[in-house]
């Protein structure tokens, strides 16, 4: 159960300055820090650092974003004394109140309408194979989910939402929208394990409630740690906060604002990690022979260990290696530095793919450092692995020349974690990992200061705040794994994950424009010459090579302010259409899908983000016509199953 404390509520300050009408409108500000827990058996609530007895420090570190009307908090609790504490339980990261308008009166059976009172979520990755083997289940991955409040209900009026595992994004992602008649909050969970959220309706607003899923423990004596980050984003009527979220976490929560300076993203060019050395190095002749100018050389898994068959990735015992670091010497005789050598002459750094929590039994490493494991789980609360990690990853950084590390997490390790749990000592193995898995970070980092973390585990399913302030979200779906995956598909996570995140990535094996256009984002990998059993002459080279100029002249913009403008599920008949507006420039792009069955061949689309009634100059990429338009721009695709591309300027 959640502790039900009464802490003040956030929205507070000034009232936007354009917001009339019948609808009473709540003063927007920013938000202050609100905390509960339980500590023995007294309830603790608060908003700033406290001395809650001997026995227990709580220090609340919190940064206010007036410009985004927004603040982020994290609770440390520490116990300074020479005894145990006493249990801490019921931890409420956050424990405040959204304050909205009084809900118009409903009856019961009344159905809801748009703008009244709801929880928007946004969905994780698809559990089980259905990512792989079900294009509607997939499709569904990252979705917005509305949650309709209705004053009928009573008591039974709240939403309670977890990940219900150790993976952040997880089939539920950690981003929450409570909203009503166009203001609300925007609320996001720092915790790179399992998490859980509350929501409940009252008379002033809703009460949001978050914290870590499972945390009831004592602190030993001299023993410090952290809960879950809290970041929580007030937004006035009529005010566009998801593109407002989208400007907080690129300046704020964002790998770049982390480490000025750095790539925005990647643009990858993928081979398999069990191709020989002289396949690889043969295959990034022939992309730097076409001019195609790829900035990464991703090497993925199968090149390490000393399997005797991983030419492909579906076959051969390569996977029993997981674990055992070191280059095949049978397929990469020199360690993998003439195939860097390679890359390096064709522009590209290495990007190369490890998955070091995860270590196979069979492996090595397994036997030889079993007292760093927990079951398959390198453990991070355990400093020797931790540095082992860090270590082996700044050397192979070094000497590989890498631009990105590649890193996966193909299991959930929420039972593992749960079961080295102590007596009374609930959560302490997960906070222990998830915290030392920010240290390893920070740390390579340090040593690597220009090197991108790609943040993959079964594709996107540890997104969360403090992953985005380390890596790239570049692979956010295992869907991409498929060689056939459905562009239409891709289309619907772009369209549900780039909503609120500016930064994420997509990847295709096919190499047909409609596709390679599906996948672009503000990271982009190819994969169409990729597997051994890719033919070279069945790649579409003329279109690869179009996309990759074209995307290499668009990318700037998919970090900027995002519109929605057609279908963001997989109807086949519908049209998808992505506007990316940069509102400083007054420029943007529009990519355009008109999907297999629409019997549509024309739309018009409203530029979004630019000055009422400015002229505006249009160049179609595929055409290279020119237009000039106002308001509103129109988009002709005869052939059913294709798509264009628009590039847009305000004049002067």
């Amino acid at each position: 159960m959640f502790l039900a404390a009464a802490v003040s509520a956030i929205a507070v300050g000034f009232a936007h300055a354009g917001a009339t009408g019948e609808t009473p409108v709540v003063p927007v500000g920013v938000p202050q820090p609100a905390f509960s827990f339980k500590y023995g058996d007294r309830a603790v609530t608060g908003s700033e650092s406290m001395q809650v007895d001997a026995h227990l420090k709580v220090t609340v570190e919190s940064v206010a974003y007036p410009q985004f009307n927004a603040v982020e908090w994290v609770l440390w609790f520490e116990n300074p004394s020479a005894e145990k504490s006493a249990i801490l339980s019921e931890i409420r990261d956050g424990n405040f109140l959204v304050s909205l308008p009084p809900q118009p009166k409903k009856f019961p059976g009344d159905i809801a309408l748009p703008g009244e009172r709801a929880v928007v979520t946004m969905n994780g990755c698809v559990s089980g194979i259905d990512y792989a083997t079900d294009d509607a289940a997939s499709a569904r991955e990252f979705a917005a989910v509305t949650r309709t409040f209705h004053p009928w209900r009573g008591k039974g009026n709240v939403f309670e939402i977890s990940n219900g595992c150790a993976r952040p994004s997880d089939r539920q992602a950690p981003f929450f929208e409570v909203t009503q008649g166009g203001q609300g909050a925007i609320i996001a969970i720092g915790w790179t394990g399992g998490w859980r959220a509350k929501f409940a309706d009252s008379a002033e607003g809703v009460r949001v409630e978050t914290g870590i899923a499972r945390a009831r423990f004592y602190l030993e004596p001299g023993e410090k740690l952290r809960t879950s980050r809290v970041l929580v984003m007030n937004y006035a009527k009529d005010e566009d906060g998801a593109n407002k979220f989208r400007r907080l976490l690129r300046k704020h929560f964002s790998h770049v604002a982390s480490r000025p300076g750095v790539r925005e993203g990647l643009f990858a060019y993928e081979l398999w990690g069990g191709l020989t050395s002289a396949e690889m190095i043969r295959r990034v002749n022939t992309l730097k022979a076409k001019g195609f100018a790829y900035e990464d050389l991703w090497i993925d898994a199968g090149w390490y260990g000393n399997s005797k068959k991983c030419d492909d990735a579906y076959t051969g015992d390569w996977g029993a290696w997981t674990g055992d670091w070191v280059p095949n010497a049978r397929i990469h005789p020199k360690g993998l530095e003439d195939v860097r050598d390679a890359a390096k002459d064709a522009g590209m750094g290495l990007m190369l793919w490890f998955e070091p929590e995860r270590v196979v039994w069979s492996s090595n490493f397994a036997k030889q450092h079993p007292d760093l494991l927990l079951g398959s789980l390198l453990y991070y609360g355990n400093e020797k692995g931790r540095n082992y990690v860090r270590d082996l990853l700044a050397d192979f950084a070094g000497r590989l020349n890498f631009s990105c590390y590649r890193q996966d997490f193909n299991m959930d390790p929420g039972m593992i974690m749960k079961n080295h749990d102590a007596k009374d000592r609930e959560g302490i193995t997960q906070i222990r990992h998830v915290t030392g898995l920010y240290q390893m970070w920070d740390e390579l980092l340090a040593r690597c200061p220009n090197l991108l973390i790609d943040n993959c585990s079964s594709g996107g399913r540890r997104i969360d705040i403090e992953t985005l302030r380390r890596a790239v979200a570049f692979f956010r779906s295992d869907y991409q794994c498929g060689f056939n995956a459905n562009a239409d598909v891709l289309q619907a996570h772009n369209a549900g994950i780039s909503r609120l995140l500016p930064y994420n990535g997509c990847t295709t094996k096919l190499s047909d424009a409609y596709t390679l256009r599906s996948a672009y984002s503000s990271s982009h990998g190819v994969a169409y010459w990729n597997a051994i059993f890719q033919k070279e002459e069945k790649v579409d080279w003329t279109a690869a090579k179009k996309c990759c100029d074209e995307y290499r002249r668009i990318r700037k913009y998919f970090p900027c302010d995002f519109y929605n403008h057609g279908s963001a599920t997989i109807d086949p008949t519908a049209w998808a259409i992505w506007q990316y507006n940069d509102p400083e420039k007054g420029e943007g792009v529009v990519l355009a899908f008109r999907r297999a069955e629409s019997p549509s061949s024309r739309v018009s689309i409203p530029l979004k983000g630019l000055l009422k009634g400015a002229t505006v100059e249009v160049e179609n990429l595929d055409t290279g016509a020119k237009s000039t338009v106002v308001g509103e721009v129109e988009i002709n695709l005869p052939v059913r199953r294709s798509s264009t591309v628009l590039l847009y300027r305000m004049k002067p």
